[in-house]
């Protein structure tokens, strides 16, 4: 085939290819569907300048920074400096050795330093300096890697064998830019005077007539087998068989600085002065500065495994991933932030309109609003196309323009007849009137047939409404308008203003939109979502009861699916349909309500949604618009539903134990303490929105979530054993990943090992036969030891039967047997005398002093009569403060006397160590024992004595009669 023929074929399936991997919707700008973040010293980076990226095979990205390599996990950027070992820390160029798995930086002076990661830190070898600033390396073999310098060519390595190819050996400059081996094996080397390929059999490289000279800094052996070559501004396309060359038929603005292509086949081109595009046949579209761009020199391009393409500037790290929401704002195209408005146009188009004016948002590009009104630089409130598509605008500071065709063809406010300069909403009825929410009320004015408006009419305070601050408007199915106001819910009818109450569901006051379908009409609140079902005549409200994350609300819709969205000031609330239709038919007010909560980093800009009129809009195609302070959300359900959500992987960075990193397997010392695991998420789609669960098999019994920001587990007081610590990583709403884990072993203390307690067991099987033998052998002992043991506790109980436990003096039951036996045994042949004695006004000691005071004088009082009578055949407390006394033989004739050294002891008793100025005293009454009486009767006698006694002053002695 013709070299000419083969070209032309060439380049049309290089087109044909491009064109299908990068979209045919050339009109479209790229990286409008995407979600910008950029990162910068301001947020870690080391530094702005971003050399090159890549990622590892773990997952971390890493950049090439003059203040050396980073690695980055989606949440800090780690800087490796000094410890690479390079001659100077600055990193032109990262990169993994597909053949060994370590990480390669080099930088100026030659250096060049490989790294090996490891859990317990990892650590660089530099290796010997190559002869100058190396920018680039190519890994060949695992023998073999060719090195890019700035001033001495290219340079092989294979082994420790390193060859120099500079201009002698055939390369147009010595200033080597880019590397590539294609699909053939040939090396190609972009130099600042054009490009040349190796001759392995030469030894040599050789260049193409067809490629002029210039600054090749993009080579890519695209997947399609073709070499894409960038020289200056223009691009070539090399056929791989016969080396003829294709220039491409599109031109970029500047000198090309970068040639990517993804791994699922998209084409992008940086360029020193323009910003980043697609490859394209036609006239470059540039994402540049006006787009979100920090800086417009690209250094470098990558595509990470999530698909999500990352772009290196001179003023940070730019990360442009596919989310379910992008944004439209002020650095992307839009010119401002805050958006309040959105509607649709005739063609399909999005007006967006906020404080900085109005724009038309057409296939992702931002266009202007095709008008020569002022109304375009206004600061915008509200929208409203009539039948006719006329355009009414409603602003905040000067009243109501109406366009027709992009003509201004009526301004209304204050200076003519309009009262309320700020129209916070619009609503053009089914009976020919527009109806305007204002800070004065709700106008009403009459739609003449070429779209002016007549003298309109106001309804206030004094005709009804609650408050004149309107909010929202809306017309009912059935022709009734629906008036939100900062003081609750009215609705104007046949004329006049009707307040509506729902005060049986919600205490709501602000009212901030409508939305209705068949069955039920949708109000958005400070209280909640009210719904109102028409056939049931019934109110219910939506909260935080139902387990939603906010009670106010600026406007509700539901799609074309039936799934309904929730606008609040801190994101955005999908509920799915069938999801709210089960809970709306629930007669629990508290139903859960299974939702989800859109907010930042789902790829909104920002989470605050605003009010306005409207702040929500579903598109006749079914996308998503919400008005937001950081320009207009926008949601595609099919981009949505293309969204790769493969869950993060998880990563244990490093595991610390009592302050030292320990590696895998390890086995821990019986007295370690605290063991530490820190892990993260290498998932890119806003990693701090990650989520995370870990266990540590072997001592936690479920998941446990983390709590705080804080990616760390700790753990303290292991037991011995062996432990294996996993976690998780997911996406919010998305799958579980599978886990990352580590294994970790913890010693047992001597006691703890299996044959310390053999020989435990052993050594008690033996005590516990020498314990039976002893046993047998003293078992007789044992026998009579343990019966004389009896005999005297059998004593002791006896002698505690009759014993007060108080006094230790006998009780009334040991004094009555004796007394008993006394009387028996002599039957009136031996003298006894029996003496009671109370003492006086003890009630009042214990009502005083309390009993335990009391006991302690009744003690005391014990030891003065034992004392006292010594000569006695037993005292014994004859109950409370009562005590008995019995005297036998010649003693009798003592009665007296005995009674009276007692009562003097008492009264003279010093008691001042229990109670300060307390005395006691004593009333006696005794008896003498006749022939032939009882013992009650005696008993009787000498109590009868006693109670004269007392009734005759107490602190006395009375004996009793022989006649009583």
């Amino acid at each position: 085939m013709p070299i000419a023929y083969r070209q032309v074929i060439t380049l049309v399936l290089a087109i044909f290819t491009v064109c299908t991997v990068n979209g045919t919707e050339l009109d479209a700008p790229p990286l409008g569907d995407r979600a910008l973040r950029v990162w910068s010293t301001n947020d870690g980076l080391p530094h702005n300048s971003v050399n090159h990226i890549t990622q590892d095979s773990q997952g971390y990205l890493w950049i090439a920074s003059w203040e050396g390599p980073v690695r980055f996990n989606g949440r800090n950027f780690e800087l490796f400096a000094e410890e690479t070992g390079l001659p100077d820390p600055g990193s032109l160029y990262v990169a993994e050795n597909p053949f060994t798995k370590q990480m390669i930086s080099t930088g100026t002076r030659g250096g060049v330093s490989y790294y090996q990661s490891s859990p317990t830190g990892g650590y660089w070898t530099p290796q010997p300096r190559v002869f100058d600033r190396v920018d680039y390396a190519l890994f060949v073999s695992i023998d073999c890697t060719w090195y890019a310098t700035v001033n001495t060519g290219v340079v092989r390595e294979c082994g420790d064998t390193r060859t120099q190819y500079d201009k002698t050996q055939g390369l147009p400059s010595a200033k080597i830019l880019e590397l590539e081996q294609d699909q053939r094996g040939r090396i190609w080397a972009g130099t600042d005077a054009g490009v040349a390929y190796f001759d392995a059999q030469l030894n040599r490289f050789r260049t193409l007539e067809q490629l002029p000279q210039g600054y090749s800094f993009g080579i890519v052996a695209a997947q399609d087998g073709a070499i894409y070559i960038s020289i200056g501004r223009a691009i070539f396309v090399v056929d791989p068989d016969d080396l003829s060359v294709t220039e491409w038929p599109a031109q970029y603005p500047s000198t090309i600085t970068e040639l990517y292509q993804a791994p699922e086949g998209s084409f992008w081109v940086g360029t020193h002065e323009h910003g980043i595009s697609t490859l394209t046949p036609s006239s470059p579209q540039m994402v540049t500065i006006a787009e979100g761009l920090p800086n417009n020199h690209i250094l470098s391009i990558f595509m990470d495994s999530e698909n999500t393409l990352w772009v290196g500037t001179h003023r940070g790290l730019v990360q442009f991933r596919k989310a379910q929401f992008h944004s439209h704002h002020g650095e992307t195209g839009l010119g401002y932030d805050y958006v309040r408005a959105l509607t649709e146009a005739p063609d399909g188009s999005v007006l967006v309109g906020g404080l900085g004016g109005i724009k038309r948002i057409k296939d992702e590009a931002v266009l202007p609003l095709d008008t020569s009104s002022s109304v375009r630089s206004e600061s915008i409130l509200s929208f409203a196309y009539d039948r006719d598509q006329r355009l009414y605008i409603g602003t905040y500071t000067n009243g109501l323009y109406v366009l027709e065709n992009g003509r201004e063809i009526a301004h209304y406010n204050e200076n003519s007849g309009f009262p309320g300069n700020d129209i916070r909403g619009l609503l053009i009825s089914g009976d020919g009137y527009l109806y305007a929410a204002t800070s004065v009320g709700v106008l009403k004015s009459r739609m003449n047939d070429d779209g002016t408006l007549a003298t309109p009419s106001y309804f206030g305070v004094d005709d009804g409404l609650p408050d004149e601050v309107i909010y929202a408007l809306h017309q009912t199915r059935s022709g009734e308008i629906l008036i939100g106001s900062m003081r609750g819910l009215s609705k104007l009818s046949n004329g006049k203003i009707e307040p509506i109450d729902v005060s049986s569901v919600s205490n709501a006051e602000f009212i901030f939109g409508f939305y209705e379908d068949e069955a039920r009409i949708y109000i958005t609140s400070d209280r909640g979502l009210l719904v109102y079902t028409k056939k049931l005549d019934r109110w219910q409200v939506f909260d935080a009861d139902n387990g939603l994350p906010t009670i106010k609300y600026f406007d509700v819709t539901r799609d074309h699916k039936g799934d309904l969205w929730l606008a609040s000031g801190r994101g955005l609330i999908y509920v799915a349909a069938q999801d709210f239709d089960f809970a709306i038919n629930d007669d629990n007010p508290a139903t859960p309500l299974p939702h989800t909560f859109y907010q930042h980093h789902h790829g909104l800009a920002s989470a605050q949604i605003n009010t306005g009129g409207p702040p929500m809009l579903v598109t006749k195609d079914g996308e998503l618009w919400v008005a937001t302070s950081r320009g207009a959300g926008h949601y595609s359900p099919a981009q949505s539903k293309a969204i790769r959500q493969t869950p993060p992987q998880p990563v244990i960075e490093k595991v610390i134990s009592d302050g030292h990193a320990i590696s895998e397997n390890t086995y821990l010392e019986p007295d370690s303490g605290r063991i530490e695991f820190q892990f993260v998420g290498l998932g890119y789609q806003y990693s701090e929105s990650i989520l995370y669960r870990m266990q540590l098999a072997g001592y936690d019994e479920d998941w446990v979530k983390p709590t705080g920001s804080q990616l760390i587990a700790s753990y303290t007081e292991l037991p011995p054993g062996a432990f294996i610590f996993q976690v998780q990583a997911a996406y919010p709403s998305g799958e579980w990943s599978d886990s990352a884990t580590f294994t970790v072993h913890k010693l047992p203390t001597l006691w703890q090992r299996p044959s310390i307690w053999v020989a435990l067991a052993l050594a008690s099987l033996l005590l516990v036969w020498l314990a039976f033998q002893l046993r047998i052998y003293t078992v007789t002992r044992s026998k009579e030891r343990l019966q004389q043991l009896v005999r005297e506790q059998t004593e002791t109980l006896q002698q505690l039967a009759h014993q007060d436990s108080l006094t230790t003096l006998a009780n009334r039951r040991a004094f009555d047997e004796l007394l008993r036996q006394k009387v028996a045994q002599h039957g009136g042949q031996q003298p006894l005398a029996l003496i009671l004695m109370d003492l006086d006004h003890f009630k009042e000691v214990n009502d005083r002093y309390l009993h335990t005071t009391g006991d302690q004088v009744l003690k005391r009082v014990a030891r003065l009569i034992r004392d006292s009578a010594p000569e006695s055949d037993m005292i014994a407390r004859w109950g409370g403060e009562e005590f008995a006394i019995l005297l036998s033989g010649a003693q009798t004739a003592n009665l007296v006397p005995i009674c009276e050294r007692i009562r003097t002891t008492l009264m003279n008793a010093d008691l001042h160590d229990l109670v300060s100025n307390l005395s006691v005293t004593g009333s006696f009454g005794g008896a003498t024992y006749h022939p032939g009486e009882t013992a009650a009767s005696l008993i009787r006698r000498a109590d009868k004595a006693l109670y004269r006694a007392k009734h005759n002053g107490r602190n006395r002695i009375e004996i009793a009669h022989q006649e009583e």
